[in-house]
């Protein structure tokens, strides 16, 4: 892993960035001899996929319709039940 000085990589940046992007370089930054940041290639997979409140509430009610039709039982079931399986 190469160092390179605040005042060094801000003169050379593009050349730095171009280390880290095409060979996967990871280069740390120091300042008075201290790391101080480093420079390293970006995760490129997407973002998982955010979900606002309106989807959730669909996705759980037809998650619950599936619980309801597969185990009609389950509607009987007490909390302390529930409490009791999860601690088996």
């Amino acid at each position: 892993m190469r160092e390179v000085g605040v005042l060094e990589a801000k003169t050379n940046l593009s050349a730095l960035l171009d280390a880290v992007e095409t060979d996967g370089e990871e280069i740390v930054i120091t300042r008075n001899g201290k790391a101080v940041a480093k420079l390293s290639i970006m995760d490129r997979s997407p973002p998982p996929r955010r979900r606002n409140g309106a989807e959730i509430v669909a996705r759980m009610q037809k998650l619950h319709e599936r619980m309801v039709r597969e185990n009609p039982e389950i509607l009987n079931i007490t909390w302390e039940e529930i409490k009791g399986m999860a601690d088996e």
